[in-house]
Formats: structure tokens, C-alpha cells, sequence
């Protein structure tokens, strides 16, 4: 099983506990935009490939597990629709650039070191569908989400990352006194990987074996959160809430039969955010 936080999820009970029950239950569409800031750590990593490197003798002819794992920052902006009960949400996020370094070293490497520098960003996108049950308090929901994680090197390699799939899943709230709303929330979802990844550095692409990946994975997951939300005037509210994410893409099928890929992608993801609501 892979275990992650669904942020769509979170904010979706946030700002629907901020509502009041009247404007949940009223016949007319209510709507609630939001901002939001996150520091993000983020991993994406692949597992070793045994043999891609024969004959050179590098890293006993393995290509070695290679990761990128920075900490992004990241915004994101969306909004929740509301009516009798039910509710339409919409979530896009976009990291601003960071670097992280890979470095290879072995004898038969010219030199005795290869190092290259990756700068890349994340994007995120989902849209969720529920309904509030509990007098209010709890919601059922289904909803589809995608995610990009892109990565350049300077010595000429390129790594796209691209998840996608549906998931379902449940929250609850509870009232604190006067103070705010504490919420829980958890979901599965099922979904796919592509990962492609073009070599073109002199010292891999001499090799008889193609190191190029394209290949599809795949992973099913459960997820759950924590946030907390409170008014700060009629019409501003805010929520602060903590993500974490993992999933593990296994399956993996790569498009030419040669190419020696992977047995497992694994994505990490853990953030910090702060949001801030508008009711009209």
C-alpha cells in the first residue's frame, strides 16, 4: 500500500465547515475561492537498473539509482461550489524552479566523477465532486487528479514524471468552541505513471544498450490528512494543514523491449500550507 495526503480533500472540508449549514442547505450556487502557499519536500526516485551499463564497467555495469529531491515552493489558487449540499471543487499548483545534483563516482568514469545539476518544477491538478453528509459535518466525494514533475540536467538529460488517476474517499469536521475546525479526511485512489527520460550525454549513449525510458506504472494508494481552519473576518477565512504523500509505481512497461528499466518509481511529498478562503 502506498500512504499520501489528499490536499483537495482537505481544503474541500475546510472551507465547507467555514460555510454556514444555512448556505450548505440554500437552493442558490455559493461559491469560495482560495489562494494558498506550501513549502513542499519533494523525492522522486528510481531503483538501480542491473546491466544497463554493460560493457563499460561503470558502477559494475548497474545504472544507479537516481533521485531528485529538493524543496519546492509552491502556489496554488482554486475554488469550491456549493449547492444543496453537494459540491464542485477545482485545484491547480505550480512550484517555482529548484536544483539538485547527481554524481557518479567510479574509476571508469574519464576523470573519476560524473556530476550533473537537474533544475525542474512540479504541477499539480485536481477536480473532486462530493456531497455533505452528518448534518454537514462529513462528506463523501470522487474526483480525478494529475501531477508533473519535470527536471532538466546540464550535462543534456531530460526526466518528465506524469501521474494521473481517480480516487474516492470520505471527511469529517468537528466545531472547536468558538474557535475554528478541526478536520480528517481519507481517500484511495488508483493511478497511472509515465515516466520518460532522454540520455544524450557521450558517455551513456556509446553504450550498445539504450538507456532512453519510456514506460507506463502503476499504483494504488490510501490516503488521509489533517487541517485546521478558523475565520479571521465575515469574509476571510484561513486553514493551515500538512501533506504527505508516497506512492510507489511499480508494473512498469517501457515502450521499446530493449531498454532496461526500474523494477519501482517512488514519488514523495511533504508540505506545509497556509490558505486563505474568501465567502462572497
Amino acid at each position: 500500500m502506498n500512504y499520501s495526503l489528499n490536499f483537495t480533500a482537505s481544503i474541500l472540508v475546510c472551507s465547507a465547515c467555514l460555510l454556514p449549514y444555512q448556505s450548505l442547505q440554500a437552493s442558490e450556487i455559493s461559491f469560495t475561492p482560495r489562494a494558498s502557499v506550501s513549502l513542499t519536500s519533494y523525492k522522486f526516485s528510481q531503483t538501480p537498473r542491473p546491466g544497463a551499463l554493460t560493457p563499460s564497467g561503470i558502477n559494475g555495469d548497474d545504472f544507479p539509482e537516481v533521485t531528485f529531491d529538493v524543496t519546492f515552493k509552491i502556489l496554488g489558487l482554486g475554488g469550491t461550489f456549493f449547492k444543496d449540499g453537494y459540491y464542485l471543487d477545482l485545484s491547480v499548483q505550480k512550484s517555482a524552479d529548484e536544483e539538485d545534483s547527481f554524481t557518479l563516482d567510479d574509476p571508469a568514469i574519464p576523470g573519476g566523477t560524473f556530476t550533473e545539476t537537474f533544475t525542474g518544477d512540479r504541477e499539480d491538478f485536481a477536480i473532486t465532486f462530493g456531497k455533505k453528509i452528518l448534518d454537514n459535518k462529513g462528506g463523501l466525494y470522487i474526483g480525478y487528479k494529475s501531477g508533473k514533475s519535470e527536471a532538466s540536467g546540464d550535462q543534456g538529460q531530460h526526466l518528465s514524471f506524469k501521474e494521473k488517476g481517480l480516487f474516492i474517499g470520505a471527511n469529517y469536521g468537528w466545531k472547536v468552541s468558538n474557535s475554528g475546525h478541526f478536520s480528517i479526511n481519507f481517500a484511495f485512489a488508483d493511478l497511472e505513471g509515465d515516466l520518460t527520460e532522454d540520455v544524450t550525454n557521450a558517455l551513456f549513449t556509446s553504450l550498445p544498450t539504450p538507456l532512453d525510458i519510456n514506460a507506463t506504472s502503476d499504483a494504488q494508494g490510501l490516503s488521509y490528512g489533517l487541517s485546521w481552519s478558523s475565520r479571521l473576518t465575515d469574509k476571510l477565512s484561513y486553514s493551515v494543514s500538512v501533506d504527505s504523500k508516497k506512492y510507489t509505481f511499480d508494473n512498469i512497461k517501457d515502450s521499446n523491449p530493449a531498454t532496461i528499466t526500474s523494477k519501482e518509481f517512488e514519488e514523495e511529498l511533504k508540505s506545509a500550507m497556509i490558505s486563505v478562503y474568501f465567502q462572497f
